[in-house]
This record gives C-alpha cells, sequence and structure tokens, in this order.
C-alpha cells in the first residue's frame, strides 16, 4: 500500500513540475540607454560630444507604447521605470535619436490592469563632434563641477579622480 502510495505521490510532484514549467515565463525584453561601462581593465579617456537637438528644436511627442504587465496590484516602482526606459528606448528608435533630452512620461494601464501604456514627450537629439577631454579646452574643470566625485569605479576598482 505504502508502495502505491509513493507511486501516486511521485506521479503528482512530476506532474506538478512539469505543468508549472510549461506555464512559466514565454518571453522577455530589457532596454537600457547611457549607463553600461566598458568593463575593460584598461583606463579611458572621458570622451566628450555636443548634443544637436533634431526637428527645429521642437518638443516632440512619442507613444502610446503598450507593455503587457502581471497586475497593477503586482506593478513595483522598479518595474515602472523599467518600462519607461523600454518605451524612452523606442522613442529614440522612432526619431532615429540617440537621445531624448528632457523627456517627460505620461503611464497609466489599461481597465484590466494587464497592459501599461506609456506615452512621452522630448528633445530628439543626436550626439556629435565627438573628443577626447583635454586640459587645453578646460573639460576637467567643467567635468569635475558636474560629476563631483573624489572617487571613480570601474571594474578594477577605485581609481583618482579627474584632474588628480
Amino acid at each position: 500500500m505504502q508502495k502505491i502510495v509513493k507511486s501516486a505521490l511521485s506521479f503528482v510532484v512530476f506532474a506538478l513540475a512539469f505543468v508549472g514549467s510549461a506555464m512559466g515565463q514565454t518571453q522577455f525584453e530589457q532596454s537600457q540607454a547611457r549607463i553600461i561601462e566598458p568593463k575593460q581593465d584598461v583606463f579611458i579617456k572621458p570622451l566628450v560630444a555636443e548634443i544637436v537637438i533634431m526637428n527645429n528644436q521642437v518638443r516632440q511627442d512619442y507613444g502610446p507604447y503598450e507593455f503587457e504587465i502581471q497586475s497593477v496590484e503586482t506593478l513595483t516602482f522598479e518595474l515602472l521605470e523599467n518600462i519607461k526606459t523600454r518605451a524612452l528606448y523606442r522613442a529614440m528608435k522612432e526619431a532615429n535619436a540617440d537621445i531624448i533630452v528632457a523627456a517627460t512620461f505620461n503611464a497609466r494601464s489599461d481597465e484590466k490592469g494587464k497592459r501599461v501604456m506609456i506615452e512621452l514627450s522630448g528633445f530628439p537629439g543626436k550626439y556629435v563632434n565627438f573628443r577626447t577631454a583635454s586640459k587645453q579646452d578646460n573639460d576637467y574643470e567643467w567635468i569635475t563641477t558636474v560629476y563631483p566625485y573624489t572617487d571613480r569605479i570601474n571594474t578594477t576598482g577605485k581609481t583618482k579622480a579627474l584632474g588628480n
């Protein structure tokens, strides 16, 4: 009798594990912009560029972009921020831009709470005139004013601040 119960219990556990894995997540999308740092073990001189605003410097509207969610009740701040980043990526692609300057967002859910719609507005721009930062152009002065860190972290550990 115990052998039959153990066999039946093993079958049920196996079946639940199989069904559970079949009902798992099947799709994934993630976007990231301007955050990725080089992962080499070398020191890199800062790169300076200018931004040219496209479309006659007029604010442009993008979206709405729809994203599926599990439910509004389980929507976290981090998930909403990721969804907004994904919408920003789509807007940049749509505008053929490198950046959307001064982006503002409007997020809302559908009536069932299963989708989030993101509309955004901003100034599409392109990076131009890339060059290596130099002391002659006083780049290090404004860089350390904008980014006032005494230590910088990279994959090799702590490094000295710019200009030191």
